[in-house]
């Protein structure tokens, strides 16, 4: 319920839509990241887990069947995709192997037990699981972590951290990188030429990136 509250109340107001230019600077690099270790077309079937009000789900739906979940009734009611549900990203009411991809974008900081939840994205996944989470490397993530409660638990994520997590739940890491300085519900627009110029891999990079097999 803390967490829920949390995105329930106090973050729903604040966030951008998919489709704002901030948002779309955000995701396109890291799609192109994902899309240069796996192929999404119009047949594969991805699930975007704890999808939120589509950040990505909006975008990998214009390229392949996309279902997303989340818990949040009001994140799902913002997100424009027409395939979604509300479901615990720990119990998740697919069958084993539904999906070719199964992705999740700043989710496994917030839930109560991370291993819980990789194994079900690995369950459900027929071959891919996909991880975006902050990079505690970066300055300015680690004192939004350590300033906001709900944020506190992505003080350990570093990309090697996040590597462990997913090994150890039978996960085989096949690209692990950090990218980007742009922060989708902050950065100002104005500084967007920046941003993209500063859109690289780089140890700092604001975002991990983790692609696995199962």
């Amino acid at each position: 319920m803390f967490q829920k509250d949390y995105w329930e109340r106090k973050s729903l107001e604040k966030r951008r839509a998919p489709d704002h230019p901030v948002v779309r600077q955000y995701v396109a690099p890291k799609l192109a990241q994902i899309q240069r270790h796996l192929h999404l077309e119009k047949g594969t079937r991805l699930l975007d887990v704890g999808c939120g009000n589509g950040f990505f789900s909006y975008y990998f739906d214009q390229v392949c069947q996309t279902v997303g979940v989340d818990f949040s009734q009001k994140m799902l009611e913002k997100n424009p995709i027409g395939r979604k549900l509300i479901m615990d990203a720990a119990r998740l009411s697919f069958q084993d192997m539904a999906f070719d991809v199964v992705f999740c974008h700043a989710l496994l900081h917030h839930v109560e037990n991370m291993d819980d939840v990789l194994q079900e994205m690995r369950r459900v996944s027929r071959k891919y699981v996909v991880v975006l989470e902050p990079n505690r490397n970066n300055p300015l993530m680690y004192l939004f972590s350590a300033a906001v409660p709900e944020e506190r638990k992505a003080l350990d994520f570093s990309l090697q951290y996040l590597r462990e997590k997913l090994e150890r739940n039978h996960l085989r890491v096949t690209s692990a990188i950090s990218q980007g300085m742009t922060v989708p519900n902050k950065t100002p627009a104005f500084l967007l030429p920046l941003a993209r110029l500063l859109d690289f891999q780089q140890p700092w990079g604001m975002t991990n990136i983790l692609i696995a097999e199962r």
